[in-house]
C-alpha cells in the first residue's frame, strides 16, 4: 500500500496467478494504472472497501443502515455528470442498501469478501502433516546422499590425484580389493592411531583415485564400495572404538608372545648350562602342545540334502524328495546386488500386502452384498430362480413324455380295434408273395419222373430218319 492506501503496487509479488487475479479485480473496480504500474483510485470516488466490503464483515444491522444512509447522502451531494458516478451509485444502492424499503422485515446487508476463503481445520492439519512428512523425507534423502558429510576435497589434492598415472590407480585398486574387509585401517592403508582429519584426507585421495569414473580397472567399482564401507565404519565413534579395542588386544598378545619367547630362550640356555631355576619347566612346556589342525566349517558340515551315513551315489529311487538349499545367490552377491534384492523384496512384500488388503476389502464387499441378496431372497423369493426354472423344465419334460406315451397307446388301441373289425388283412410283402405256391422237392426220383412224363421217350426208343 502506498500513501495510506491511496495506491497499490503489485510489482513485488512473485506469484503470477495471484498478480493476474489482482489485475482483473482492479480493472473491474476501474482503478487507474500509471506508468510505474501503481493502481490509483479515480478522483471524487468512494473508498474501495466501502464499495466491495471488508474481508471480515461483522457489522450490526443498525450500523449498516446508518452507514448506508450516510453514504447515500454523500452520493447525492456528488456531481452526476459522468457514467462512472451513475454506475457506482447503482452498485452502492444494490450492495449497501440491502433489502428494499417495500419489504416489511429488513435484514442486514452482507458485503462481498475480497480474497480466498479460509480452509477448514482438517485441511490445515493435513497440510501441516504433509509438510512435516516432506521435510522428513528430504532430510532422509540428504542423509542417504550425504551420509559421509565430508565436503569437497581441497583443490591441491584434486590436482595431485589427477597427476597420478594409471599404474598407481591399478595398484591401489588391487590393494583395496585384496585387503581384509574386517579391518578398515588396512583398507585405507593407515595407522589406527591416526586422527580423524588425516583419515578424511586419506579417504579423499583414495576415493578420487579408485573412482569407477576415473579408473578403468575392472574391480574399481568393488574397491570403491569397500573403501566407502571402511570409511563409514571409521566415522562411527562406537564402531571405531570397538575396532581399536580389538587392535589393542592383538598388540598386547603379540607383546606377550615376544616376552614369552625371550623367557623360554633364557630358560633353554640355562638348561643347557645345567642351571635350573624354579619355573623353567613351566616356561618350556608352554608352547609344546601342538595345535590340532582344524578345518573350515564348509569342509566338515554336510549340505541339507546329504545326511550322515548316506552313500555318495544313489542306488535306488528315493521315497522322500530331496531338500533343496534354497536361494544360494547370496553367496556371490556384492553389496549393490544385496541392496537391489532387498529393495525388490520390499516392493514385492508391499505389493503382496496391498493385494491382500484389496482382496480382503473385496471379500467384505462381496460378503455384504451376498448377505443382502440372501435376505431379499428369503423374504421375497422362497425358491431361487434357478431352482424354479429347473423345476419348470423338468415338469415340462415329464408332461411331454406322458403326452407321447398316451398318443402311442391310443394309436396301438386304434390299430387293434381296426384289425379286429375287418376280416381281411392288409397286404404284407413277405407273407403274401409266397402265398399259394407249392413246394418242390428237388430229389433224384422226382426229377426222373418229371423227365419221363412228357419230354422223354420213356422206355420206348424212337429213331428218326
Amino acid at each position: 500500500m502506498i500513501e495510506n492506501g491511496q495506491g497499490v503496487d503489485i510489482t513485488g509479488i512473485s506469484d503470477k496467478s495471484l498478480v493476474a487475479l489482482l489485475k482483473k479485480l482492479f480493472r473491474s473496480m476501474k482503478l487507474k494504472q500509471n506508468e510505474s504500474g501503481i493502481y490509483l483510485p479515480r478522483q471524487m470516488g468512494l473508498p474501495t472497501l466501502d464499495l466491495t466490503g471488508s474481508p471480515s464483515p461483522h457489522l450490526e444491522p443498525s450500523g449498516n443502515q446508518l452507514s448506508n444512509s450516510g453514504l447515500l447522502h454523500e452520493e447525492q451531494s456528488l456531481p452526476s455528470n459522468a457514467e462512472f458516478t451513475e454506475n457506482r451509485n447503482d452498485h452502492a444502492t444494490v450492495d449497501l442498501r440491502g433489502p428494499s424499503e417495500k419489504e416489511e422485515s429488513p435484514r442486514p446487508t452482507k458485503r462481498r469478501v475480497i480474497g480466498p476463503e479460509m480452509p477448514s481445520r482438517e485441511l490445515l492439519a493435513a497440510a501441516a502433516e504433509l509438510t512435516e512428512a516432506e521435510n522428513l523425507l528430504r532430510d532422509a534423502d540428504l542423509e542417504v546422499d550425504n551420509d559421509l558429510l565430508i565436503g569437497p576435497p581441497p583443490p591441491a589434492m584434486v590436482a595431485e590425484v589427477e597427476s597420478a598415472n594409471e599404474a598407481e590407480r591399478f595398484e591401489e585398486v588391487a590393494r583395496i580389493a585384496g585387503a581384509d574387509t574386517d579391518s578398515p585401517y588396512d583398507v585405507l592403508g593407515i595407522n589406527w592411531k591416526m586422527s580423524s582429519d588425516n583419515i578424511k584426507k586419506r579417504y579423499w585421495k583414495l576415493s578420487l583415485m579408485v573412482h569407477p569414473d576415473k579408473c578403468s580397472h575392472p574391480q574399481a567399482h568393488q574397491a570403491f564400495v569397500i573403501l566407502n564401507k571402511a570409511f563409514k565404519d571409521l566415522q562411527d565413534p562406537d564402531k571405531r572404538k570397538a575396532i581399536d579395542q580389538k587392535i589393542e588386544e592383538k598388540e598386547e598378545q603379540e607383546k606377550f608372545k615376544v616376552e614369552l619367547k625371550a623367557l623360554q630362550e633364557a630358560a633353554q640356555w640355562r638348561r643347557l648350562q645345567g642351571i635350573s631355576i624354579e619355573g623353567d619347566e613351566e616356561l618350556l612346556a608352554v608352547g609344546k602342545e601342538a595345535p590340532k589342525p582344524s578345518r573350515d566349517e564348509w569342509m566338515t558340515t554336510l549340505p541339507p540334502e546329504r545326511k550322515p551315513g548316506m552313500t555318495m551315489h544313489s542306488t535306488s529311487f528315493s521315497r522322500t524328495g530331496k531338500e533343496g538349499r534354497g536361494d544360494t545367490s547370496m553367496w556371490t552377491d556384492n553389496p549393490l546386488d544385496k541392496a537391489q534384492k532387498a529393495k525388490q523384496n520390499y516392493i514385492e512384500a508391499y505389493n503382496k500386502a496391498k493385494a491382500l488388503a484389496e482382496a480382503d476389502d473385496e471379500n467384505k464387499k462381496t460378503s455384504s452384498d451376498a448377505a443382502l441378496v440372501d435376505k431379499y431372497n428369503s423374504s421375497k423369493r422362497s425358491v431361487p430362480l434357478v431352482q424354479k426354472h429347473r423345476e419348470e423344465s423338468s415338469s415340462k419334460q415329464k408332461n411331454q413324455k406322458q403326452k407321447r406315451k398316451q398318443q402311442k397307446q391310443q394309436q396301438e388301441s386304434e390299430k387293434e380295434e381296426w384289425e379286429g373289425n375287418h376280416p381281411w388283412k392288409p397286404w404284407d410283402r413277405e407273407k403274401d408273395l409266397v402265398a399259394g405256391r407249392q413246394r418242390v422237392n428237388f430229389d433224384q426220383e422226382s426229377m426222373v419222373q418229371g423227365l419221363t412224363s412228357r419230354f422223354s421217350s420213356g422206355s420206348v426208343q424212337r429213331n428218326f430218319l
